[in-house]
């Protein structure tokens, strides 16, 4: 377990952790010569745990109390779940002692000791009465279970029974939750003469052994539009400063690692996880907390674990958020942030040097529209009230289908989540990458054949539509490999039919008379002779035919796609449509793109003609115009 230091400056954070573990937290010179702790320093106390009768370590972060370095006192208490906070007997809560105070309850620890220092100054009667002041203050501030105890580090009085608290406080801590992965949070880096590069910081999830491969996450590459992380190899591993084989969360821990990495390139606030996310994040959206009044697209500092950055809160709800009211927001970051859903952040006024309030990550890729729609504040305040992992997931599934690999990164949890997620719930389908309800399933598959049915009344001169153009249609920005199988899932089932690659309802079907069938082997002889588009009124000429019979025959060929209209009352035959998509298809193949003169040249038809055909292609979907040129968009169209 570990344990961080609060309080105001010079009240005897250092000295107390001195007297509980023999260990001198200041590590620096500077520190030592001027009494002051100015950066994190670490401390850890061996102890006989009762209730797993082995020998434990109970560590601390020795944060500073001076003003100037509350940046550093954040990342110090931004990665810890218990805290002490020290205020001295015979000066009693100073200024930092309220803002440190105010940072604990809004970072939500598990537990607060309060210690009262220099118990060798004060008379018993000022020790109560200090006493008595706290346990007021403590309420106002929402630390109902909180403990309190008289200690001097000089005399050592009270430090047995301090060190006794702690020990009982370590053995009742929850055990981390196994089904997370490995997360750490570097905040310190340096070389080790024959070892090589040292990491350390506090482990807030996960395990993880000698010989695992992690993912180095550098906040100066996510800055520079870099999300690919840097893979590194763990040497060896102290946890707790001892050696050891592994490491589990709730720990300190030094890592003895190797890689491509410089100790130049690792900043305090980098990260060590076992699956690194793919996007960068630079706006989430969150539950807000306000400690102070918050109003829409307020500046702010962001203090994440070991690492911070700038800000705007947008509030979603009203133009303002007044103290101790919560609701939701959007943060966007002035530089991202590698985050994952449930971290807790801090904000700061920068300006005001005050804490404006705490805010829990709730989803990390919000979209770019409707984020003030009704329907979207009422999911996130459900959102909000989830704290189980399995429930915000299947909340998720309830919404939208979700990418597996993305919620492994966006929780930085195990498959064995999902996996049993599955198992549990049989109207939860796997499609690829995918999951998703069968109610998402029978949705779309709805959605689908209503669509056919209104574009077959709209669209009576065509069998069907290519596949590409009704997934634009009818599941754009959905998981195509989930369309996909719905839509085999429908051909399986009968509902749809693929004629020639057209997708049409089975029960849209034409059948023709044999006067029809006739004339039709007539027209196919004669497009099959002269291969090129034909006007209606020089096929009735040809075939000395009625031209208005003649054409609603050619309608009816159409939905049966023997024919297509490239323009009003002009044909072409689907073999000859076949085979310029082929030459189409072998041209883009070798140039990528596809200019109408080169188009003229493969098809040898007039430049009006050839466009015409062009402008077909790109209205069934098959080729894409991009300024004066074209593009392949579904190259499974009008395969032979």
């Amino acid at each position: 377990m570990i344990i961080a230091t609060a309080g105001h400056v010079d009240h005897g954070k250092t000295k107390l952790l001195h007297a509980l573990t023999g260990i001198n937290a200041d590590r620096l010179p500077e520190e030592q010569q001027r009494g002051l702790t100015i950066d994190l320093g670490y401390a850890f106390m061996p102890y006989h745990s009762t209730k797993s009768n082995h020998q434990q370590r109970l560590g601390f972060i020795d944060v500073p109390g001076h003003e100037k370095f509350l940046s550093n006192m954040l990342a110090g208490v931004g990665t810890a779940h218990h805290a002490m906070l020290i205020v001295a007997g015979d000066e009693g809560m100073m200024p930092q002692s309220y803002e440190h105070l105010t940072i604990l309850r809004l970072l939500a620890m598990d537990s607060l000791t309060v210690v009262i220092t220099k118990s060798d100054l004060t008379s018993l009667e000022q020790q109560l009465q200090l006493e008595a002041t706290l346990h007021q203050l403590l309420l106002q501030y929402g630390f109902t279970q909180s403990t309190i105890f008289h200690c001097s580090a000089h005399t050592n009085d009270g430090i047995d029974e301090l060190k006794q608290h702690l020990i009982d406080l370590a053995d009742n801590e929850q055990q981390y939750d196994n089904t997370l992965n490995f997360k750490l949070a570097i905040d310190r880096a340096f070389h080790v003469k024959g070892s090589g590069l040292v990491v350390t910081g506090t482990a807030l999830n996960g395990h993880i052994n000698v010989g695992d491969n992690l993912c180095l996450v550098s906040h100066n590459q996510l800055k520079k539009g870099h999300s690919q992380p840097q893979i590194v190899r763990i040497k060896s591993i102290h946890a707790q400063g001892q050696a050891t084989e592994s490491a589990t969360a709730n720990q300190r821990v030094a890592l003895n690692i190797s890689g491509d990495i410089d100790k130049a390139n690792l900043n305090r606030g980098d990260w060590l996880l076992q699956i690194a996310p793919k996007q960068i994040i630079k706006r989430i959206t969150v539950k807000l907390t306000a400690n102070h009044l918050i109003k829409h697209w307020q500046n702010s500092q962001i203090f994440h674990a070991a690492t911070h950055t700038t800000g705007h809160i947008a509030l979603l709800e009203d133009k303002q958020l007044a103290p101790n009211d919560s609701a939701v927001a959007e943060i966007t970051f002035d530089t991202p942030l590698c985050l994952t859903e449930q971290d807790r952040l801090l904000l700061r006024d920068p300006a005001q040097k005050i804490n404006l309030g705490s805010a829990v990550v709730i989803d990390l890729l919000p979209p770019n529209r409707g984020k003030r729609a009704p329907q979207r504040l009422e999911y996130l305040n459900q959102r909000a009230a989830l704290h189980s992992l399995p429930d915000i997931i299947a909340f998720k599934l309830q919404h939208a289908p979700q990418s597996q690999q993305q919620l492994l990164e966006q929780h930085q949890c195990q498959i064995s989540v999902l996996n049993q997620l599955v198992t549990a719930d049989s109207s939860i389908k796997q499609y690829g990458d995918y999951l998703c309800f069968d109610s998402y399933q029978q949705a779309l598959q709805q959605h689908i054949i209503a669509t056919l049915e209104q574009y077959h009344q709209q669209a009576q001169d065509t069998l069907g539509i290519g596949k590409d153009r009704l997934y634009r249609m009818t599941a754009l920005n959905q998981p195509q490999v989930i369309f996909n199988a719905i839509i085999n899932q429908l051909l399986n089932q009968q509902l749809l039919a693929n004629t020639r690659g057209w997708l049409h309802l089975a029960a849209h079907q034409l059948q023709l008379t044999p006067s029809e069938l006739q004339c039709w082997h007539q027209i196919e002889q004669l497009m099959a002779t002269h291969p090129q588009p034909w006007w209606i009124r020089d096929l009735a000429s040809e075939m000395d035919e009625n031209e208005d019979s003649l054409r609603k025959l050619s309608y009816k060929l159409a939905q049966l796609s023997y024919v297509a209209a490239i323009v009003k009352d002009r044909y072409v035959s689907h073999q000859y449509l076949v085979q310029m998509a082929t030459a189409v298809r072998q041209h883009t193949t070798q140039h990528q793109k596809l200019e109408t003169a080169e188009f003229r040249d493969i098809s040898q038809l007039g430049r009006k003609v050839a466009i015409q055909l062009l402008e077909y292609f790109d209205k069934i979907g098959f080729t894409k115009r991009k300024f004066n040129y074209r593009e392949l968009k579904d190259q499974d169209l009008l395969q032979e």
